[in-house]
């Protein structure tokens, strides 16, 4: 066995290195990273990558249901399952602020990451939260419909039948026969409003929280609200903006259906298909030139101008602040995973380009190579991961999950990992 001599060490470092150079050394040289931390799981599951991390805590699928797990390897919860609502759709147990709904027997709750059921409601069917709201259906008689609206707390906002709910938009006199109905057309809250759809004209208007109609059914299409205002579309099929008093701001005159407000600013097509922004003076301030572009988000947005060119970030005048690698391409998809089997994918009316959002708020950002591999590039252009990772996502504060498919020498790894490319967390199958 060989002993060291600390003292005889120290002696001989601090001849060599002044003080300062010393506590560098030890901060570099000396600092063995730690070792990866090994939970069972599974990684993927029916050909679906499962987990989900939002910075603090991660899902993980396991034989008894999915555990929620902290970046110590400490369990806050397992054996969950995710919501069901019979065979047409089935929910993940997705994470929002720390919330989530999962199954609990024949119903729907709400819980927190310790498992806690938050609220007193049971549903038979949810929305996964994308806001501070979400519609909910309250468990019952198969004949009743009955839809509330909950916060990330579980206090329902606002319950109500949905035979009153359709009658705000049709005399109850014109609704026969069979309404068809679904969790899907009742939108988030947004500036106190949400869209309303007559059954019996296909039009919209929208409702506030006291089950009021402050704007008519008028409209043959309407978006939530973002920054006090929400896209309409007129009877002559045109696109404009209008308040939350119903007073049309911007007039119907676009082909194409814009996005929404945020940094004060709209995207907007052409008849070209080219997009550019206009502002709430329906001014066009980003002449349309881009082939695809996002949301702008904290004065940003990602954009390629033609189909094949690089992407690049732009600020809230159009002025190019980062052109990225050829070949890559930025996430953006306002269909995020909510079901894992049948039913419709939930559009996210206030989805945020993945990309976009890290590149801002973390500094880097998660892009794909080919449409294969994935890798991290900071908002210079600078590759800080290689693209080697067969997917990844949920950047937040330098951490993220990962995934390397196996190769000829190594098998394949699945986990968390740092902006430098170590392991945090590595998820291990069970060979049992």
């Amino acid at each position: 066995m060989t002993i060291i001599n600390l003292k005889f060490m120290n002696s001989i470092i601090s001849f060599w290195f002044a003080p300062a150079q010393l506590a560098l050394l030890f901060m570099i040289g000396f600092h063995a990273h730690a070792q990866p931390i090994k939970v069972g799981g599974y990684g993927i599951e029916t050909g679906e990558f499962v987990p989900q991390f939002d910075g603090k805590y991660f899902t993980m699928q396991r034989k008894d249901g999915i555990a929620i797990i902290d970046l110590t390897g400490k369990m806050l919860t397992s054996g969950l399952k995710p919501p069901s609502t019979g065979i047409f759709r089935n929910l993940r147990i997705q994470l929002y602020k720390g919330v989530f709904f999962a199954s609990n027997g024949n119903a729907i709750v709400l819980k927190n990451i310790a498992g806690q059921t938050l609220g007193t409601g049971i549903y038979s069917d949810v929305s996964p939260f994308v806001t501070g709201n979400t519609a909910v259906r309250a468990q019952g008689q198969p004949s009743t419909w009955i839809v509330a609206y909950v916060d990330t707390t579980g206090k329902e906002i606002v319950r109500f039948d949905v035979m009153k709910y359709l009658a705000l938009a049709d005399p109850a006199s014109k609704l026969k026969g069979t309404t068809l109905v679904t969790l899907n057309q009742f939108q988030p809250f947004s500036d106190g409003l949400t869209p309303i759809k007559s059954q019996v004209t296909g039009k919209y208007g929208y409702i506030n929280r006291a089950m009021q109609l402050p704007i008519p059914v008028t409209f043959k299409s309407a978006c939530t609200f973002s920054e006090g205002l929400a896209a309409v579309q007129n009877t002559d099929g045109l696109w404009g903006f209008i308040d939350t008093k119903g007073k049309l701001i911007i007039p119907c005159h676009y082909t194409y259906s814009p996005g929404r407000f945020a940094s004060g600013l709209a995207k907007v097509q052409n008849r070209e298909g080219k997009y550019g922004y206009i502002n709430k003076n329906d001014q066009v301030v980003i002449t349309p030139r881009f082939a695809y572009a996002t949301t702008f988000y904290k004065g940003y947005a990602l954009a390629k101008e033609g189909y094949t060119t690089q992407p690049i970030l732009i600020d809230s005048n159009g002025a190019v602040v980062t052109t990225f690698l050829k070949n890559t391409y930025y996430i953006d998809d306002s269909k995020p995973g909510t079901g894992i089997s049948g039913g419709d994918q939930l559009e996210d009316p206030f989805y945020i380009s993945e990309t976009l959002r890290e590149l801002v708020d973390e500094g880097k950002g998660i892009f794909l190579l080919d449409m294969l591999k994935y890798g991290l590039v900071d908002n210079k252009g600078n590759v800080v991961l290689d693209f080697k990772y067969k997917y990844m996502s949920d950047l937040h504060g330098g951490k993220l999950l990962g995934y390397i498919d196996k190769t000829s020498t190594a098998p394949y790894q699945i986990g968390i990992l740092d902006d430098k490319g170590d392991w945090l967390v590595l998820f291990v199958e069970s060979e049992f």
